[in-house]
């Protein structure tokens, strides 16, 4: 299973709630503005959005931001987006609820996003002390959101589901490792705060450190 983000030039993690997900590969996303105002500064933004089998985008909504203009820079590029229309069925809705986390870095210019892969290393061999405060941060900021919009937990989706994007043969796996990801969270969580010294990677289920190609 390959380990890029949908997207990867956006750096965008892009879960659909629905079983049917459009397309991206056909879809126009423009970039977010990186703020001018935040100086060398690392981020993400997370938002939710409706998309329409027209094609259209509505309902843009911030759920949550490192820093209040990447949740502004976020917003105002989603609104922009348009997809490739699809023809409702009885298994293809006539609107998808989707979200959606993007990164912020002023590291590379035009383009201020930073490796795919790179990103993916960093995220999956954080130590837990690190999403111990990212958690800690989230449920402050964001109490009614559910863990699995935590910043980092909406990326290690984004990676598992990307075959379901592309219409893989692999999309039912990746559905599969996804809910497996959500039904441990609790128990990834309880790990972390009992051994802050250890790395995300090594507390995540078996079959998912597998996928990620962790060591056993």
């Amino acid at each position: 299973m390959r380990l890029l983000l949908l997207g990867a030039a956006l750096l965008c993690s892009f879960n659909a709630v629905a079983a049917f997900p459009p397309s991206s590969d056909t879809a126009y996303m423009p970039k977010p503005e990186y703020p001018a105002e935040l100086a060398n500064v690392v981020g993400d933004a997370r938002i939710s959005l409706n998309i329409h089998n027209d094609g259209a985008v509505t309902d843009v909504k911030v759920l949550s931001a490192t820093h209040e203009a990447f949740g502004v820079a976020a917003k105002a590029a989603a609104e922009q987006w348009r997809f490739q229309p699809w023809k409702v069925t009885a298994n293809t809705p006539a609107v998808v609820d989707a979200q959606n986390t993007m990164i912020f870095s002023p590291a590379l210019t035009p383009d201020p996003f930073p490796d795919a892969q790179s990103v993916m290393h960093n995220m999956l061999f954080q130590p837990c002390s690190a999403l111990n405060e990212e958690l800690a941060l989230f449920r402050k900021s964001y109490p009614k959101q559910p863990l699995s919009s935590a910043p980092t937990f909406a990326k290690t989706s984004a990676a598992l589901l990307l075959p379901v994007f592309a219409s893989e043969p692999e999309s039912q796996e990746g559905m599969k490792l996804n809910r497996q990801l959500i039904d441990a969270l609790p128990d990834i969580v309880r790990r972390c705060q009992e051994q802050p010294a250890r790395m995300y990677s090594s507390v995540l289920p078996k079959d998912l450190q597998k996928v990620f190609g962790i060591p056993g």
